[in-house]
């Protein structure tokens, strides 16, 4: 069993949730993981548990989306060439999808461009906006980058190039001299939920753009909830926080996407082995996300794109199988990438530092970002990964709660080339003489601001319950509160003093263990994976943390083990 982990017992107003409870008659253990989540009133509790696109925000309210309507509207009317430029991710394909055919649909002269990440690395580029401006593009509209090409922005203008930037990503303090810049973290911003990614940032332009076609009669109205599956995938793809906005978006879009009406992500599911599942926020996270982005991290992000804007199924099915073999490939080379930067950091002993740094020649850089975080997931410590190939390093960083990589290495940009990030994801380029340098850098950093609390492995409890209240019932109820994620954790419950009547070794290469518990009459069986090492003895009194689940043969409740000590 587990003797290191620490339990953190939330607390929570006990008469504020006895409010929430009564006042939408909903369960009080309900109402106290709705206050964990930032839920303070019974009309908010409301909002939450039955999310409606009425409560959605106005476009109108974000700085500049009057000006990119206009020149977006301008450009259909004057038939002006118009280039969608995304990223190679799940979000920037899903946003560059959303622009571009409501824009097709809408009669405008309508082109894509995603660059390879080998060839061209991320955001718009000088030379691509030059090449862009010879094939007689006339605006460039940036999706989930653009927030720092000042250089390029410059060069458009030049050109007599117009550029509109969608863009989620914190910008410097002086913009680019863009004709409109849609940024929620923008200072002169006064849109009222930050979070967004820039799928659901391109739901809001073509939201203002059908708004300005009717009005002016250029289109009839155009319903836009078809595009809300494609938004719920990047924004569950890109880990924004599932709460506000986006939980509007990913509910209503997970239902779209059950329904199968987009032949491309009706194809995808396929491969992945999910067609016939009710799909949920970590089917997209762990089997659509990874496929989407597995062409995109080995080369040209082509295919993604052709699947989510395929028009039939034979043409997306097509697609859908470019993506799965990229994606076994990815998997192959992420994991040599992962044990070569596991042994790395194996090999400094008892001298890891409160930052995890691992530096490889020719490590790939596409899967360099899978890497780290599972690093995070192995030392629950901020963790980079740079892989080196002649003489430049390109790397990929993650966090964890309560530190702001993406400032730590804004902080570090005298000794980097390139850098862009969030508080828990950010990325960098560095000359292979800096990475020393870079190093000493970010390990004072993080030894002077990290406090050990951080870092100290420790699960939070949601609630402590009583064996006999693990029900069916309690699992339906907790599942009101999907779509699961960051933002929104799935709830973690706890019973104290169980003990263990059976646990027994299971799965593919004898990695998991099944334990059943009991208190009294009241028996519950869970599966705790990749625990196998820790697996406790029959007859053990213990506590056991855990996420409600199903049986879906038997209709029972079970456990999935988070974790398992001694009875305290």
């Amino acid at each position: 069993m587990n003797d290191i982990s620490r339990w953190v017992q939330a607390e929570v107003d006990l008469s504020l949730a006895q409010t929430i409870a009564q006042a939408i008659e909903i369960p009080e253990l309900i109402a106290k993981l709705l206050i964990l989540r930032g839920i303070n009133t019974p009309d908010e509790a409301l909002d939450f548990i039955e999310p409606k696109l009425a409560n959605l925000n106005d476009p109108a309210k974000f700085m500049d989306m009057d000006t990119a309507t206009a020149r977006i509207v301008k450009a259909v009317q004057q038939k002006e060439l118009i280039c969608v430029f995304g990223d190679y991710d799940a979000d920037g394909l899903t946003a560059t999808t959303i622009l571009a055919d409501f824009l097709e649909a809408s009669g405008a002269d309508v082109t894509t461009f995603i660059p390879d990440r080998m060839t061209e690395g991320y955001g718009l580029q000088p030379d691509r906006v030059r090449s862009l401006a010879q094939l007689g593009i006339k605006l460039i509209i940036t999706v989930d980058c653009g927030i720092r090409a000042h250089e390029a922005v410059q060069v458009a203008s030049e050109l007599g190039v117009d550029v509109i930037i969608v863009d989620h990503h914190v910008p410097d303090p002086t913009l680019p001299a863009a004709v409109a810049i849609v940024d929620p973290h923008r200072a002169d911003c006064s849109f009222p939920f930050a979070d967004l990614c820039a799928a659901g940032l391109a739901f809001y332009l073509i939201g203002s753009l059908r708004r300005e076609f009717y009005r002016l009669g250029i289109i009839n109205d155009v319903d836009l909830r078809p595009f809300l599956d494609l938004v719920a995938v990047g924004t569950i793809a890109d880990m924004v926080p599932l709460n506000g906005d986006n939980r509007v978006f990913a509910v209503h879009g997970l239902r779209r996407l059950n329904q199968d009406t987009r032949p491309g992500l009706a194809a995808l599911k396929a491969v992945a082995g999910i067609a016939a599942k009710n799909i949920d926020a970590r089917a997209v996270a762990f089997s659509l996300a990874p496929r989407l982005n597995a062409t995109g991290r080995l080369g040209d992000p082509k295919a993604a794109l052709d699947l989510l804007r395929a028009k039939d199924a034979l043409q997306a099915r097509t697609h859908a199988e470019i993506l799965q073999k990229d994606n076994d490939e990815r998997r192959i080379i992420a994991q040599k990438v992962t044990d070569e930067a596991m042994a790395h950091v194996y090999a400094q002993g008892k001298n890891l530092k409160r930052i995890i740094i691992a530096v490889g020649q020719g490590w790939h850089q596409g899967v360099i970002g899978i890497a780290a975080a599972k690093l995070v997931n192995a030392f629950n410590k901020p963790s980079i990964v740079i892989g080196l190939e002649d003489g430049i390093g390109k790397g990929s960083c993650r966090s964890v709660k309560g530190f702001d990589i993406g400032q730590a290495i804004k902080s570090a940009e005298p000794f980097l080339v390139r850098f862009g990030g969030h508080p828990m994801a950010a990325g960098l380029t560095v000359e292979e003489a800096q990475i020393p340098n870079l190093i000493n850098y970010l390990e004072e950093l993080a030894e002077a601001t990290i406090d050990s609390d951080i870092i100290a492995p420790s699960i939070d409890v949601d609630a402590w319950l009583n064996l006999k209240e693990v029900t069916p019932e309690l699992f339906r109820h907790i599942e009101r509160l999907q779509p699961f994620g960051m933002g929104n954790p799935e709830p973690v419950l706890a019973v104290s003093k169980v003990t263990v009547t059976n646990a027994r070794i299971v799965g593919k290469g004898k990695r998991h263990v099944q334990i059943e518990v009991c208190d009294g009459d009241t028996r519950v069986k869970g599966i705790w994976f990749d625990q196998a090492h820790l697996a406790p003895t029959i007859g053990d009194l213990v506590d056991v943390a855990f996420n409600i689940s199903l049986d879906d043969r038997l209709g029972d409740a079970k456990m999935k083990i988070i974790d398992v000590r001694q009875a305290t």
